[in-house]
């Protein structure tokens, strides 16, 4: 995605450049990308180097504004449902275990931001069966109290503007009047 300018979300419009997780992101993926079609010997072992090395950048690299870290979660999603069945293979012998560093980040990043988080518990139904997780990516429906804290901030807003309107009107037409 290293073609885009901006990256848009609902509340914001921010420059590619402005984070580095962008850049870390598409490092990432096109690594990614690069493993999976990479042929069998020595090319497969360098894509294979490339991607975790990508991949501990990625995890290592803080977001500087809040589309990035949505950016980051959707891919550390991604990621995770992607390379799932290849989990085992992220541990390194004395080293950190970086598909355990994927899940805590997303799920940090999940919480700080309000968005839902992936539950990974599978539904059983009464006949016995499994039913794998629905993953809702929209954000977390704001509660009661917390719009109404918001639509009287705003009501006082609105009346300290026609205070000063009013009493600014008042107080030209007293001046007039002497």
């Amino acid at each position: 995605m290293t073609h885009a300018l901006t990256i848009r979300t609902d509340a914001e419009i921010v420059p590619y450049h402005a984070d580095p997780i962008f850049a870390a992101i598409d490092r990432h993926s096109e690594a990614w990308s690069v493993f999976q079609v990479a042929p069998e010997g020595k090319a497969s072992v360098d894509a294979d180097a490339e991607t975790f090395d990508a991949l501990h950048d990625l995890l290592a690299t803080p977001c500087a504004t809040r589309a990035g870290m949505l950016c980051l979660i959707r891919h550390l999603r991604w990621f995770l449902d992607n390379e799932a069945p290849n989990a085992d293979a992220y541990e390194i012998v004395g080293g950190p275990n970086a598909w355990t560093i994927a899940q805590v980040r997303e799920a940090d990043l999940s919480r700080c931001l309000g968005v839902e988080r992936i539950e990974r518990l599978p539904i059983a139904l009464p006949s016995g069966r499994l039913i794998g997780p629905v993953i809702d990516l929209r954000p977390v429906v704001v509660s009661t109290p917390v719009r109404f804290a918001r639509l009287l901030s705003r009501a006082g807003d609105v009346v300290a503007a026609l205070v000063l309107v009013v009493g600014g009107c008042g107080l030209t037409g007293l001046a007039t009047l002497f």
